[in-house]
């Protein structure tokens, strides 16, 4: 009988030990898809401020440009006025 209650309680601590262990298992998992999750956001975030900025260097190229025409055409049209031709 000794054996049989000993046989029970060690079948007890192994399944203790095994929801232990899937406990572990399971806050592990949990870690790891909060840090995949915090990295995918912090990347989308980066990459959000490398577009915009990119955005902001072609609207300055293109405002540039569009100001440089817009000058050659003040300055045609003065030229014009003068009596110069092109």
């Amino acid at each position: 009988m000794l054996d049989n209650a000993n046989t029970n309680e060690s079948n007890h601590v192994t399944l203790i030990l095994r929801e232990l262990s899937d406990d572990e298992k399971m806050e592990y998992i949990t870690e790891m898809r909060e840090k995949a999750l915090h990295d995918e956001a912090t990347a989308m975030n980066a990459a959000e401020k490398r577009g915009e900025k990119r955005g902001m260097e072609k609207a300055r190229a293109e405002g540039r440009e569009e100001g440089r025409k817009e000058r050659e055409a003040e300055i045609a049209e003065k030229m014009r006025k003068i009596g110069m031709t092109e």
